[in-house]
């Protein structure tokens, strides 16, 4: 027969099972407010992004429309000059003796070369050694 021991644990574990139950009903619960309360969130920001696109959105059309009006009032002006080469330095044939000895000059310069007896030099250069 059932004694009085078998009913206790009988009834400790129903107390058991209703409390996993109960528990696991709660965790059912709990996530549901959670993802409840985690899509008001995303609704709320959102709302706040399209708020702040369509404020941006504004903002671009307005600075669309005063750059429309700044441009219908920009006058282009054109200038034409004629460009006049009196000399011409580098060709393949160079014609010009002094510009080809002021570029000698430049460079013998930089390279810290000796400046005289190279081309375009005011110096008389001797043909030979005099006796």
């Amino acid at each position: 027969m059932i004694g009085r021991a078998h009913l206790i644990m009988a009834a400790a574990l129903v107390a058991c099972a209703s409390g996993t139950g109960g528990f696991l009903f709660g965790i059912d619960i709990g996530v549901g407010r959670e993802q409840a309360a985690q899509k008001r969130a995303d609704d709320a920001r959102e709302v706040e992004r399209q708020k702040l696109q369509g404020q941006i959105d504004a903002s671009d059309e307005r600075f669309q429309i005063s750059e429309y009006a700044r441009q219908q009032n920009v006058r282009e002006i054109h200038h034409e000059s004629t460009k006049v080469v009196e000399r011409p330095v580098y060709r393949n044939l160079c014609v010009d003796r002094d510009g080809v000895g002021l570029l000698d000059r430049a460079a013998a310069t930089a390279n810290s070369d000796d400046i005289w007896g190279i081309a375009g030099d005011t110096r008389p250069v001797a043909q030979g050694p005099e006796d």
